[in-house]
């Protein structure tokens, strides 16, 4: 399993090039709803659909503009192989067909949440779905790594579309207003979460139909 090793120079550098991608490739990246205020006193779970290629880079911008944390991402061992940069900035990796492999990133991850600072995002689903089919298909991982932790953690529901919106170029929208405090004796289970996870999304659907403008984190 391939640990992350955040270098600042990857970050300085990895930021102003993924936003030059973004400002080319969306009209607009934006947060609707309110920012995300979660404790400071606990670490954060990021826990995102996953539809496109670009999420993980869309999590690195919300956490770049508004959280301010130092950021792990879990990915696919075989994509971190071929683009190792990303270790140097939070990714690990994980192979699902390999047992020995999901237990070292799952205990890794549960070490990771022991410093309040930090935040891991995950996409429970495992693989890309489109962003209304349902069920969602959450994977159990998540619950384990809160029992081996067993401290306090903040869930934050990331929902994420990418939508045409008149522009010749779509826009990425975000929905992640919402905190839930979670032990790893006290979490309500996968279940509950992934109807936290659905109910995000759909709120997000119902904005983007709404029209709601939101807050540009990368373009206008």
């Amino acid at each position: 399993m391939t640990q992350a090793t955040h270098g600042r120079w990857a970050g300085r550098l990895f930021l102003p090039y993924v936003s030059r991608l973004m400002k080319r490739s969306f009209q607009a990246v934006r947060l609707l709803g309110q920012p995300p205020d979660p404790p400071k006193d606990r670490p954060i779970v990021i826990v995102a659909n996953h539809g496109t290629w670009w999420d993980g880079f869309f999590v690195y911008i919300l956490n770049e503009r508004v959280l301010h944390r130092r950021l792990y991402v879990m990915m696919l061992e075989e994509q971190l192989q071929r683009f190792w940069v990303f270790s140097r900035l939070g990714a690990f990796g994980i192979s699902p067909g390999n047992p020995r492999s999901v237990r070292a990133a799952l205990a890794y991850s549960a070490e990771l949440l022991r410093d309040p600072s930090h935040c891991l995002c995950m996409f429970p689903q495992g693989s890309l779905h489109r962003f209304g089919e349902r069920p969602l298909g959450f994977k159990r991982g998540l619950h384990r790594i809160l029992r081996d932790y067993g401290g306090e953690a903040s869930i934050l529901p990331l929902a994420i579309s990418c939508e045409f919106r008149g522009e010749r170029r779509p826009e990425a929208l975000f929905l992640a207003d919402r905190t839930y405090t979670v032990s790893g004796a006290e979490f309500q289970g996968m279940e509950w979460l992934e109807s936290i996870q659905a109910s995000q999304m759909d709120r997000l659907d119902s904005m983007i139909g709404a029209g709601e403008p939101g807050r540009a984190l990368v373009g206008t």
